[in-house]
């Protein structure tokens, strides 16, 4: 490694370390965030007493009445910390293990990019900057959510895919699910590449999983068990439906496709909700028509090139990288277009990651132009790498609220779409 290289190496894990310290000192004073709201369940009454009449605990248990908010793979996985005694010490505990995975993570996503590729020196170094830097995966960190090992799951499925053990792919991807409904999706490439096993992993993997859990917690005490009602709520007219949101009185007066869109919601950050946005502010451009156009011109490239590419021989360096656009094309398709808070949007740490080590083990044409339109993507979906608080000061005005909702983000979006499109139909000809 040449002195530059070295130096370059240092600046990176320098400011990656800086990024971890400030979410790891903002965690230590702020841990409710959605998390806090969906924890614990029932089971803490009998269990542990003391945890469940935690004065810190109060104001989450009358939101939830114990219910179990989320899937069971929460749950399962984080059932120690119920003999915990406050909130406070689940807190605290949550916040070292969740950066321990958040550098696992790291970790196994730049170990199995960088097999059979040219060697780079300093490329470890800059994709720990660029995953410790990103704003979701900090949000993640500081409200403590279960998103941060989602992710790691999300990356060992895939590193596992690309190695072509399946049925343990297939079992992580079934992990996911039963947390967020919407890594389902990626059961489309085992389906379009005929990878059985993979397959099997998954149904074998939900059937112990739903078991475990029926075993210590009875499936009855799950919002799993509405199913139907919620997946009718995401897809009617996805995302809008009174099982996400309330009526709301403006939200309304507008469009079916719109109708509860309301200026500032918070972190909500999927293609409809700031679709929406944009439409608030130009009307002449109807989110509906630009939503679905989007939707559709997704799905053909990921089926047709799928197909294709499974039609011809390929080398396993080609398999490796056909494999890696599959995941992150369904990665953002499924993480963003249903109903995704921001910090939903540390899975797209994957083709952001992979997009990076692509473009720099590999000399391609029109390089520095995706290399540029990857800095501008980075940049568009980490908050224009500007502190809000700051920016907020400055022009009197509330700029989270600003940035979500101008479609700045959305373009970030649009832009790692296009970005990781773009590669895998290089990949598939």
């Amino acid at each position: 490694m040449t002195a530059r290289a070295r130096l370059f190496a240092v600046i990176c894990f320098a400011l990656g370390a800086l990024y971890l310290a400030k979410a790891l000192y903002r965690g230590v004073s702020f841990t409710q965030g959605d998390f806090y709201f969906s924890l614990p369940g029932q089971y803490a009454e009998r269990l542990n007493p003391t945890l469940w009449t935690s004065p810190d605990l109060q104001e989450a248990r009358a939101f939830n009445h114990g219910a179990y908010m989320y899937g069971p793979s929460q749950y399962l996985t984080l059932f120690p910390i119920v003999f915990l005694n406050s909130y406070r010490a689940i807190a605290a505990t949550l916040l070292v293990a969740y950066s321990i995975v958040a550098l696992a993570s790291w970790y196994l996503l730049w170990t199995f990019l960088r097999e059979g590729e040219p060697s780079i020196p300093w490329m470890g170094a800059a994709t720990f900057a660029l995953t410790f830097a990103f704003l979701p995966l900090t949000q993640a960190l500081i409200q403590r959510e279960f998103e941060v090992v989602a992710f790691l799951a999300l990356v060992g499925a895939c590193a596992l895919y690309v190695r072509h053990r399946d049925a343990a792919s297939g079992a992580l991807v079934a992990f996911v699910t039963w947390f967020k409904y919407w890594p389902i999706v990626l059961i489309g490439t085992f389906v379009l590449n005929r990878r059985l096993r993979a397959l099997a992993g998954f149904a074998i993997g939900s059937v112990i999983i739903l078991g475990a859990v029926h075993l210590i917690f009875g499936l009855s005490n799950f919002r799993i068990t509405q199913t139907a009602g919620i997946v009718e709520g995401l897809m009617r007219p996805l995302g809008s439906g009174y099982v996400l949101y309330p009526a709301m009185e403006r939200g309304a007066l507008k469009s079916d496709f719109c109708r509860q869109w309301i200026f500032g919601r918070g972190t909500a950050a999927d293609v409809r909700w700031m679709l929406c946005g944009v439409e608030d502010r130009f009307p002449v451009l109807p989110a509906k028509a630009a939503f679905y156009a989007i939707v559709g011109v997704t799905g053909l490239v990921f089926a047709g090139g799928t197909i294709a590419s499974s039609l011809r021989p390929r080398t396993l360096h080609d398999e490796k990288w056909t494999g890696i656009w599959e995941f992150s094309l369904l990665t953002i398709a499924g993480g963003a277009f249903v109903h995704a808070h921001y910090y939903y949007f540390i899975a797209f740490l994957l083709p952001l990651t992979a997009l990076a080590v692509w473009y720099a083990a590999h000399p391609q044409p029109w390089r520095r132009v995706k290399i540029a339109l990857w800095f501008a993507c980075y940049a568009l979906l980490n908050a224009l790498l500007l502190p809000m608080s700051w920016l907020s000061t400055v022009i009197h005005r509330n700029a989270w609220t600003m940035y979500l909702d101008s479609g700045l983000c959305l373009l970030g979006v649009l832009l790692l779409l296009t970005l990781v499109m773009w590669e895998f139909v290089r990949a598939c000809r």
